[in-house]
């Protein structure tokens, strides 16, 4: 495994995050803790120290069961989670309020038996609280001891460049991450948000870096993208993943030469996609699986190396599309 810092901080984390977004039981195509462990084991063996959650993940649950299995080893461990999302039914059971953070702070400090958070981040950015009220709680939280730094996720590059600029002016701890969605078959975020956090050294640790799977190969079929009904509720559970994903026509295009370049390789289609992101200079992108051999396979990835030739034949059929991912 190899270790990068987490942004211009100190913090050395492993360049595989693993997501525990599927970890908890609202769906039946998350685990429980007997399947989440094995998932989570073959990480801990393979060296990654990383691991992101959210309070919304299965109300909690995910959080849970992160926390069960990092007994004896917390200390070990780089545990992100995320503030943002609805927790109730109340009018103040979700949104970035100072409020809100401090309730779901105290609870995912509950949730995952430890006392601190390594990362905590803001899930989304709140029209409805101004972000010095937000930034003043997060900041009070780190001076406390509650969580050691503090990210982002999913947004417009002009309201994470106001949020650092208002850290900077007030002084206010500054957000060291950004989260946002990064893959072959959706590359907007190259056009602000990336340039921005490298040149201002926060890390980027993408999430949905294989797009839900579709950067796997297993729905190209004859060089088109074919998905069930049953595949289609996978893969938009509430979002517009689909359209992003599978909808536009050069996408197939896409994944059909990194499959082409995989088989070339003799490696997996989901390793070249991995290669790509580490070529174009991400921190850690958020794996998240049910299965110990995807883990497996994703830390493999590391040992790809792809040319300059290699990265623009990948790119190449890429047309813009509608911005997603921020609400």
């Amino acid at each position: 495994m190899e270790y990068v810092n987490l942004g211009r901080s100190g913090l050395k984390v492993s360049k595989i995050c693993l997501g525990c977004l599927n970890f908890g039981n609202e769906r039946s195509w998350m685990v429980e803790v007997e399947g989440a462990k094995k998932v989570f084991e073959k990480a801990w063996d393979l060296g990654i120290n990383f691991y992101d959650t959210a309070n919304v993940y299965s109300r909690g649950r995910s959080e849970e069961i992160l926390g069960i299995l990092l007994e004896g080893r917390r200390e070990d461990a780089v545990v992100a989670t995320k503030v943002f999302g609805k927790m109730g039914e109340g009018p103040n059971d979700s949104g970035l309020s100072r409020k809100h953070i401090m309730w779901q702070a105290r609870e995912s400090l509950r949730r995952l038996k430890t006392d601190y958070i390594d990362l905590y981040q803001i899930h989304r950015w709140d029209y409805g609280t101004p972000i010095e009220e937000t930034l003043a709680a997060l900041t009070d939280l780190v001076r406390a001891g509650k969580t050691l730094y503090i990210g982002a996720s999913s947004m417009w590059a002009w309201q994470f460049t106001k949020a650092i600029y208002i850290s900077r002016m007030k002084g206010y701890e500054e957000f060291i991450s950004m989260q946002n969605v990064y893959n072959l078959l959706y590359r907007e975020e190259e056009r602000e948000m990336i340039p921005f956090c490298k040149s201002e050294g926060i890390a980027i640790i993408p999430w949905s870096p294989l797009a839900v799977g579709v950067l796997s190969g297993r729905y190209l079929v004859k060089d088109k993208l074919v998905v069930s009904d049953k595949d289609i509720e996978r893969i938009r559970p509430g979002t517009n993943d689909y359209n992003a994903y599978i909808a536009p026509p050069e996408n197939a295009e896409i994944v059909r030469r990194v499959v082409e370049l995989a088989r070339n390789k003799d490696v997996k289609p989901s390793q070249i996609a991995l290669a790509w992101l580490f070529k174009k200079g991400v921190t850690a992108p958020i794996i998240g699986t049910n299965y110990p051999e995807h883990v497996e396979e994703a830390v493999e990835s590391l040992k790809i190396s792809l040319s300059d030739d290699e990265v623009k034949y990948l790119e190449e059929p890429y047309k813009p599309k509608p911005v997603f991912g921020h609400r």
